[in-house]
């Protein structure tokens, strides 16, 4: 479409270029024209009459070229083109030419006429005679002939012109035609191959354009590396999140989720293209997401607790839910071991304290002394207890020492006999079953520990009356087990009982008389030697712990 506009504007401009030059060749061949028919005046009517019927004759003898007789002052004597008198033509170009050079020429449009004429005048010499007789010194003589204009040229040529522009119209579209066909087509071909191919080599025939087409291979395989270094990072980021402990959730608003991780997605209980429950249906939630204030709220799922942490910035909101049942756990469990261990400490220090400022101010009777004083070192030996069994606790954590080959069997006996004091008070049946030459590595104070907490507890929480019955048995996996029919253990108490400072008697009355270390201990020696521990319960009716003695460091569980 350019080209033919060039073209076309071309043929246009060169056509008026043409015209004008054209016009100024015509010009200057019709002034040698007139200067042949002025010297056909000057051969045969110079000495003719200088009058209108020697300029028509002249006239008819130049091909009816106009004539014009004029005297050196301007007054037309003659003229053949005009009928009566003429204005003095002194002032005219070709005259003053004449005048001051001996000829002169000018072209312009005949005031008489009303038509563009070319003038040719020349000045000549010596005596004329006029038509009245009388005789004239020197005159001057213009030829003028009728001459296209520039207009004139250009409008005849137009024709020729129109034809012109139609051949380069055609020839154009034929020269468009040969351009898509051979060159444009297989470009356009090679763009459609390198657009659709699948990232397929593109390929031509045309030597011209294989440097395109290896350029187009080479930005294909560069893109393609990139797009599939962009997947394979999708898909690492993706795979990170999903294998987050942690739940981690964009979003912008209760509805409009941009990224949810596979855990996120568990805890919150979120569907596709649906708001999170929580942010809807959790007052405090939702009041921290309308508030757009940083802020963390603890929430239990499934029976664990997780902080949901709220971070806010302009373009979006950041959720991460963190599992913090440990934290919680041990903050409860601190709590646990500061009421309990507040009561057992204050209890005997109470008494204490009121017996010796009973002695001190000389009121207590000296046949009470004795009784008094057994009750100090009583009370002073619960307290010994439980500073020893806080200090045994963090001492396991540091044990070192080498393990060795304990005989369990006896080490069993000799601890449930030191309770038969405690278990005929009771009345607690026992049934002791253990089998002989039970072979365990580990250390006697360790076992002894483990044997007297679980032996003590089944006592402690036994029924008056009620069954304790100690079971060991020998083969490649040793396995003690202890059971009573006491109080039992609720659901809760069976996921806390192995906590520190957990007791089942929340009283704090001491009649228990523990502090919530035993099974901690228990646990914690079972753990660091690869010991299995369980227990069986049933609120009411019983409890029996088990420890599997693994002796293969492979199969070692805790």
């Amino acid at each position: 479409m350019v080209t033919l506009l060039v073209s076309v504007v071309g043929i246009v401009v060169l056509s008026i270029l043409y015209s004008a030059v054209f016009y100024d060749q015509s010009v200057e061949k019709t002034y040698a024209q007139l200067k042949v028919y002025m010297n056909v005046y000057s051969e045969e009517f110079r000495s003719a009459e200088y009058s209108e019927s020697t300029a028509q004759a002249l006239s008819e003898q130049l091909e009816g070229a106009r004539v014009t007789f004029l005297l050196r002052a301007g007054t037309v004597i003659a003229d053949t083109a005009a009928e009566g008198g003429l204005e003095n033509h002194f002032e005219r170009e070709e005259v003053q030419e004449a005048l001051s050079g001996g000829e002169g020429y000018a072209v312009r449009q005949s005031a008489t006429l009303r038509e563009n004429l070319v003038y040719y005048c020349r000045a000549f010499d010596g005596s004329f005679r006029l038509q009245d007789g009388t005789q004239e010194e020197g005159a001057l003589v213009r030829i003028s002939v009728k001459a296209d204009s520039g207009f004139a040229i250009f409008a005849d040529a137009l024709p020729t012109m129109v034809w012109f522009l139609i051949v380069d119209i055609m020839c154009c579209l034929f020269v468009a035609w040969l351009a898509t066909s051979f060159i444009l087509r297989p470009v356009e071909k090679l763009t459609l191959e390198a657009a659709h191919g699948g990232g397929k080599e593109v390929q031509t025939e045309y030597a011209e354009l294989k440097p395109i087409a290896k350029m187009m291979n080479d930005m294909n395989a560069d893109l393609h590396e990139k797009v599939e270094k962009m997947k394979e990072d999708s898909r690492i980021e993706k795979l990170i999140l999903n294998s987050m402990e942690h739940g981690i959730v964009l979003f912008r608003d209760a509805a409009d989720v941009i990224l949810i991780n596979r855990t996120a997605r568990r805890l919150l209980d979120y569907e596709k293209n649906e708001p999170v429950p929580c942010f809807v249906n959790d007052r405090e939630i939702a009041s921290i997401l309308e508030s757009g204030e940083n802020a963390a709220v603890v929430r239990k799922i499934g029976g664990r607790y997780y902080s949901l942490r709220f971070t806010f910035n302009e373009k979006m909101r950041v959720l991460l839910i963190t599992d913090v049942t440990e934290t919680t756990q041990a903050a409860q469990s601190k709590n646990d071991f500061i009421a309990n261990v507040t009561h057992e400490m204050n209890t005997p220090l109470t008494s204490i304290r009121g017996f010796a400022e009973l002695i001190a101010a000389g009121a207590m009777p000296p046949e009470k002394l004795e009784g008094v004083a057994n009750t100090i070192i009583k009370q002073s030996d619960r307290l010994a207890n439980l500073i020893r069994s806080i200090i045994n606790f963090s001492a396991i954590d540091s044990d070192e020492l080498p393990d060795y080959e304990v005989d369990l069997s006896e080490l069993v006996h000799e601890a449930v006999s030191s309770f038969e004091p405690k278990i005929a008070q009771k009345g607690i049946a026992l049934t002791l079953s253990a089998d002989a030459g039970v072979k365990v590595m580990s250390r006697r104070e360790r076992l002894l520990e483990i044997v007297n907490n679980l032996v003590s507890n089944a006592i402690r929480y036994n029924k008056e009356n009620g069954t304790l019955a100690v079971t060991l048995t020998g083969g490649e996996t040793p396995v003690l087990c202890v059971s009573d029919t006491g109080i039992g253990l609720s659901e809760e108490d069976k996921t806390r009982i192995f906590d520190r400072f957990y007791t089942v008697d929340k009283s704090h009355n001491g009649a228990g008389g523990g502090f919530g270390l035993g099974l901690a201990i228990v646990k914690k020696l079972c753990r660091r030697a690869g010991w299995k521990l369980s227990v069986e319960s049933e609120l009411g009716k019983g409890t029996a712990f088990r420890i599997e003695f693994c002796s293969d460091p492979n199969k070692k569980t805790s």
